[in-house]
Order: C-alpha cells, then sequence, then structure tokens
C-alpha cells in the first residue's frame, strides 16, 4: 500500500500545533525570565536593606554622643573617638542613596529619618540628652524597616532640651493694678530653650491646649530664651511686669485653661505636660503643693503669692528637690492699707551688672584713694512696664542692702526707667563717677552711705551678697521686700588680671535676662568683655578697663 504525505489541512493544522506549543514556551521562558529577575531585584532591595540596618544598629550601639541631628542626617562619636555621618545621597542616576561619610554605602532606597528619644522614650532636640535613635528606612518598593537602638552609656544624658521652667498654678487675687481677675487667667507656665537651635512652636500644646497665638509675633523660640503660656483671654503683660520680648515669648492657647481639657491648673496640684506639633512629649511634671507655689498669706495687710521655679536645668524635672517658691519681686500693688505681692516671672528691677573689684585708676589717669569711689551696680528695667525708681522718702523708696541706704540722689538723667533702660547706681563716696569713667548722657543715682557693701564699705572683692529692696508705707503699715539679691564671688568672673606694669579690671555681667526664674544662677555671670577705658597712669602703670556701665552687657546675647 502506498503511503501517502500529509495532506494541506494537515499540514495547517500541525503547524498551528507547533505553533500554540512555542507561544506556550516562549511566555513560560518569558514568566520565568521575569520571576528570576523581579527576585533578582527584590534580592537586591533586601540586601541593600540589610547593609543600611546592619551599620546603623552596629554604630549606634558603639555611639558614646549624639553630635548633630535632623531628619535626615545623624552625626555620632563611636566608642573608639571615630565620628560617622549617616545621610541621604542623590547618586548621578538622580535616585537617593545611603550614604556614609559622604559616600554611597547601599541603595538605591526611598527615605531614611532619625528621631532622637530621652531614657524615657520621650521626644528631645537637646544632642547631649538623646541615648536612644529611632530610625525609619523606606526602599523603592514601599517596604518600611524601623528600629530604636540605644546609645552607649559612657557619657551620662545631660538633662535639658526644651524644659518647664516655672508654674504660676495660685495666682494672686489682683493683677499688678490692683485689677480683680480670674484664676485662670493669672495662670501661666514658662518654658525654656535650652539647646543650641532655635524652636518653631507652632503646633505645640500644653495639656492638649492648643498654642494658637503669639502675642510677640514670632513663633521662634530662640536658644536661651523663654515662652511664657497663657490663656486665650489672659493679657499677662498688663497684668503682671511682663519680660520684654528679648526675653520671653507671649503665648496664648485656645482654652480657658491652662490645664487637661480647658480648665484651670489645679490649686493643690496638677500635671502639665508639653507636647511638640507630632504630639510627642518634650517636657512633663506631676507636682504637688509641697513643691512650692502656695501662696504665704492671702489675707490680712499683706499677702504674698509665689509662682513654683525649677532650680537648676541639669536636674530633673520630676524631682520635688529641684523646685521651690520664686524670690523674684515682680510688683507690689496696694490697697487702702493692703499689700498685694506677687514673687515670680522675673524682679520688676534686675542688677545686671557689679563692678566690685574695680581699677584704683580712672580715666583722668590718677589713682583714687578709696575703692568705693570706682564701685557701681547697674540696674535695669526688662520689663514692658515705666518704673520709677525715684526716692519719695524715707519710707517709700528702693535701697541697697538695708533701710539706712537708700538710693536717694539723682546725679545725671532721670528716676523714671522705660522698658528697656538702666541706671548707673554708687555710694556717694567723694567724687563723680561718672568722670571717673568717662560716661555720660546715662542715668546715674548715689545712695545716702558712702558704699555699697557691708556696713557702706566697699564691696568685698571675693563674695557677698547684694540686695536691692523695695520700701513701701501705707497707711501706717510698712513693708521691706527683696526686689532681687545677687550672690557673687571670685569664681563667677569680675576678676583682675595682673601681667606686669599692665593690669586688667572686670566688672561682672550678667549673661541671660531670659532664664527669668533661674536668672542668678552663678553659671549665668561673666567677666565683662567689651573695654570701657584704657588708660597710662600717671604711676607709669598701663590700666584696661572692661565694663558696660549704663548699657547692655557684653557677655547678654
Amino acid at each position: 500500500m502506498k503511503n501517502k504525505g500529509l495532506t494541506f489541512i494537515e499540514l495547517i493544522i500541525a503547524v498551528f500545533i507547533l505553533g500554540l506549543i512555542v507561544l506556550f514556551l516562549a511566555n513560560l521562558f518569558t514568566t520565568s525570565i521575569d520571576l528570576f529577575f523581579g527576585k533578582a531585584e527584590e534580592n537586591e532591595i533586601f540586601s541593600n536593606a540589610q547593609i543600611i540596618l546592619d551599620r546603623l544598629a552596629r554604630d549606634i550601639r558603639q555611639g558614646r554622643e549624639v553630635l548633630y541631628l535632623s531628619t535626615n542626617t545623624l552625626t555620632i562619636n563611636l566608642s573608639t573617638g571615630v565620628t560617622h555621618t549617616y545621610s541621604i545621597l542623590v547618586g548621578a542616576d538622580g535616585k537617593k542613596y545611603f550614604a556614609l561619610d559622604g559616600q554611597i554605602l547601599a541603595g538605591p532606597i526611598e527615605n531614611i529619618t532619625f528621631t532622637g528619644t530621652r531614657l524615657d522614650s520621650t521626644y528631645t532636640s537637646n544632642l547631649r540628652e538623646i541615648r536612644f535613635i529611632i530610625f525609619t528606612l523606606t526602599m523603592t518598593n514601599g517596604t518600611k524597616y524601623s528600629s530604636n537602638v540605644g546609645l552607649r552609656a559612657d557619657i551620662p544624658p545631660s538633662l535639658g532640651g526644651i524644659v518647664i521652667t516655672e508654674i504660676m498654678y495660685v495666682p494672686p487675687t489682683k493683677d499688678k493694678l490692683g485689677n480683680n481677675i480670674g484664676t485662670a487667667d493669672l495662670q501661666f507656665v514658662v518654658i525654656y530653650n535650652n539647646t543650641n537651635n532655635p524652636v518653631d512652636l507652632r503646633g505645640w500644646k500644653i495639656n492638649g491646649n492648643l498654642f494658637s497665638s503669639s502675642v510677640t509675633n514670632t513663633w521662634t523660640l530662640y536658644p536661651g530664651k523663654s515662652a511664657v503660656i497663657g490663656t486665650v483671654s489672659s493679657n499677662l503683660i498688663n497684668s503682671y511686669n511682663f519680660p520684654l520680648p528679648d526675653y520671653a515669648l507671649y503665648i496664648k492657647t485656645n482654652s480657658y485653661g491652662l490645664g487637661s481639657n480647658g480648665i484651670a491648673l489645679n490649686s493643690n496640684g496638677d500635671t502639665v505636660v508639653i507636647t511638640d506639633s507630632f504630639g510627642r512629649i518634650v517636657d512633663q511634671v506631676t507636682f504637688s503643693p509641697s513643691w512650692g507655689g502656695q501662696p504665704g498669706s492671702t489675707s490680712g495687710q499683706v499677702r504674698t503669692w509665689y509662682s513654683m521655679v525649677r532650680k537648676s536645668l541639669s536636674s530633673p524635672s520630676q524631682d520635688a528637690s529641684n523646685w521651690t517658691n520664686s524670690s523674684n519681686l515682680n510688683f507690689m500693688a496696694i490697697q487702702g492699707n493692703i499689700f498685694y505681692i506677687s514673687y515670680c516671672l522675673m524682679p520688676k528691677l534686675v542688677i545686671t551688672e557689679i563692678m566690685y573689684y574695680p581699677s584704683p585708676c580712672t580715666i583722668l589717669r590718677w589713682n583714687v584713694s578709696d575703692e568705693r569711689m570706682m564701685e557701681y551696680i547697674e540696674i535695669h528695667n526688662p520689663t514692658y512696664s515705666t518704673i520709677s525708681i525715684g526716692f519719695s522718702n524715707w519710707f517709700n523708696n528702693y535701697n541697697i542692702n538695708d533701710t539706712n541706704n537708700p538710693i536717694q540722689t539723682l546725679k545725671s538723667g532721670t528716676w523714671i526707667l522705660s522698658p528697656g533702660s538702666y541706671i548707673l547706681i554708687s555710694g556717694t563716696a567723694p567724687g563723680n563717677i561718672l568722670d571717673y569713667y568717662g560716661l555720660s548722657g546715662i542715668n546715674y543715682a548715689v545712695t545716702s552711705q558712702q558704699g555699697l557693701g557691708p556696713s557702706y564699705g566697699q564691696l568685698p572683692n571675693d563674695s557677698f551678697t547684694i540686695t536691692l529692696q523695695e520700701r513701701r508705707v501705707a497707711a501706717s503699715n510698712e513693708v521691706v521686700t527683696p526686689v532681687c539679691k545677687v550672690y557673687y564671688n571670685s569664681s563667677m568672673g569680675g576678676q583682675p588680671v595682673f601681667e606686669g606694669n599692665t593690669q586688667r579690671y572686670y566688672s561682672l555681667e550678667l549673661k541671660n535676662i531670659g532664664l527669668l526664674g533661674l536668672l542668678y544662677d552663678p553659671s549665668n555671670f561673666a567677666s565683662s568683655t567689651k573695654i570701657c577705658y584704657t588708660v597710662l597712669g600717671y604711676d607709669g602703670k598701663l590700666y584696661y578697663v572692661y565694663g558696660t556701665p549704663g548699657a547692655k552687657n557684653s557677655v547678654s546675647p
């Protein structure tokens, strides 16, 4: 029987079947290739993530100190002494990569963020306070990895950051003008920027109450400055002798109370929690009446109220021993024969400069016979209020150290201290201190006694406490109360330096008025850095005298 070949139809069918087989195999091969390369890309992304996560975890665990921290950059000092910086770097291909010390280590990535926290897991922007780093890595496929790694404990944490420094929770029943003001509108909380970076306070809250307006027209809290937080209906500038914008912001909340749920702070103790715009706790304190801030007396002829102030920035907020009553006389209101006295915020008058170890040689080249002739203190009005320190009589005045040494005679300028102005005070020792220092056009007054020191002698060259007092009489009732007290010693500054025939003398200057309640901490003083005059004395010695009498201090920000 003769074999026949494939018919045309059979051939077409065979070709069609072969085509289907080829197409199937091609799709299978393509899918396999796609799966292969997809798996390879996934493996590469995972490998890059593993490199980054392992490197960060290893280095952070060896980290002794955070030197810089922003959203996308971290710089730490390792226990080996090596410093590394981790950041995002855009490559030549336009993609983002994880970089170590400016060199690409792994990637590409989508993003990486860093956050610092304290030991108690609360957020902080104070670099030396950071003990944990939270980092979140986002890869190009959207996969996120997050880790929280602790630094070594070689360097103990330095407490600080944005901290609560003062709480007025039992306010006076009268304001500085003698007006009756509601309790909630006289309450306030002060926070202080103890970092090296400016902080934007927009979106921050106190006990859940939003910071809604800045009376001082800025939301930026600069390093070394305070912010006073009041209610939406408060008028703290008129209620107290309120610090000028150079020293403190005034922020109002959106509520009628600073406590939880917008009610007033409890007079028997409460909790104050400050959170940032991300809802992270920045600082908090739960306090009781025994911590401070309770009134001395709310009845009788002399009634006193105190805010509760922090003692030290370097001690924890949640430490009862780190809080006490304010000693800053902010105002004394008199109605009839009743005195309403409030100690809070800052003194209405501040001693900002002390020349306690003066040069014996005047700018006129000759030496004085009595050191008291060259000694002075400087008083500053740091508030919005205009304050007169004029001598009315022996029962209504300001005095130095005791009531027998009132500031009595105006020698130059005016008794009326406008906001931000200064007046120089000295004893009545022979001569005129303006001539001796080459000064003019400043406010200057003398006391009734020859000296500003103990027993009206010279100011001690080693240590002493100078007290500015206010004395008032109403309806035969007399009150003498300290406005402010300044302790100094030789370690704080103001000591001379002798180099052969060259002698340098320095005043002691207050550095940062923005500390408010912590104003007179010994660390807040330093020797002046500005030359007041230089003179070659008749004795052949060259004298350099540093000071800023009647003007802003040289060591102030």
